[in-house]
């Protein structure tokens, strides 16, 4: 992978530094563009890092068959357009296109195009929509070419938000999974694609009894970078069938399970911490990605605040 940061006027350099992080690619300035003035900056985490990148020119890209490679391309500025086979997408600022991997692509950007892209693992993306249907994909995943639903952009603008934040040291093992397949879910549930049709299709629910093993694999692994996904495979069922299960059983879902058992160990550990205990140490510990909604869940849950429950806690520790 590229430096965290490169910024050049180099046209070579450029194409070199940019087909480090993307592929390998043609890059060719417009008629009317007489240099280039390209920066590249990478954040995020090694698991799923964030990619900013602006030429500083009008340019078009030549990606060639884009092998292996999904782009989730949200425009910070200017104008861009993408063509795959006939097909064909535009960018406006704020606008977030999914890029699919193996088809003739290329890319039109606008003197002021910029860019911020996240490269969703292909293997555990497809994977991942393996396991929700149930059975081995027959071909590639490919995401339609069009923007994103205006309440998938808010959702993606959040989670770019967390994922920019989320350097190396920033979240457990255990976050870091849940934050990776919350990503990757919301891709596949709330952007077209040549699964939905089957994705969407009823499942057949889970006796109770699997469900029941279900919560038992869930309690015995909750401390472990757990997903939904894992949990399913487990069983040997496709996380539809396990979602369905869930809800007629339980009236809730795996993963409302899960956070239902983690939050009552977050629980369990403020009440018996020390001074250096801090309620954000032990939210990402438990898997907790977003503080935000975990502070809600747990008041939701136990009518207090946790940082409530941690002062509370330590009064009681220094009256002992």
């Amino acid at each position: 992978m590229a430096a965290d940061h490169t910024h050049t006027r180099d046209l070579d350099e450029a194409i070199e530094t940019v087909g480090q992080v993307y592929c390998q690619h043609q890059l060719q300035l417009h008629a009317r563009a007489r240099s280039i003035d390209t920066t590249l900056d990478i954040s995020g985490s090694a698991r799923q890092p964030v990619v900013r990148l602006r030429y500083g020119a009008p340019v078009i890209v030549d990606a060639g068959r884009f092998p292996d490679l999904f782009l989730i391309m949200r425009s910070t500025g200017g104008q861009g357009s993408v063509r795959q086979g006939r097909r064909k997408a535009s960018w406006t600022p704020g606008g977030t296109v999914p890029v699919s991997p193996n088809v003739g692509t290329e890319f039109d950007f606008g003197a002021d195009f910029s860019q911020t892209t996240v490269k969703p693992d292909k293997q555990k993306l497809e994977a991942l929509c393996s396991r929700w249907i149930g059975h081995p994909l027959e071909e590639t995943l490919r995401f339609e070419l069009a923007p994103f639903s205006s309440a998938l952009e808010r959702t993606w603008s959040s989670t770019l938000a967390l994922l920019e934040g989320g350097g190396s040291d920033a979240l457990s093992a255990a976050a870091e999974a849940s934050l990776e397949e919350f990503l990757l879910t919301v891709l596949l549930q709330q952007h077209p694609h040549n699964y939905s049709d089957e994705l969407a299709s009823p499942p057949t629910s889970l006796p109770p009894r699997l469900v029941r093993q279900a919560e038992r694999y869930i309690q015995e692994h909750a401390d472990q970078p757990l997903t939904v996904a894992e949990v399913a495979r487990s069983l040997g069922v496709s996380i539809r069938a396990l979602q369905a299960g869930f809800q007629a059983c339980r009236n809730t879902t795996p993963m409302g399970f899960l956070r239902q058992v983690r939050t009552e160990r977050v629980r369990q550990a403020l009440l018996q911490a020390d001074a250096s205990t801090t309620v954000t140490e032990l939210a990402l510990r438990h898997g907790f990605f977003h503080l935000g909604r975990f502070s809600a869940h747990y008041k939701a849950r136990f009518g207090e605040s946790p940082m409530a429950t941690l002062s509370r806690a330590r009064k009681d520790s220094l009256a002992r």
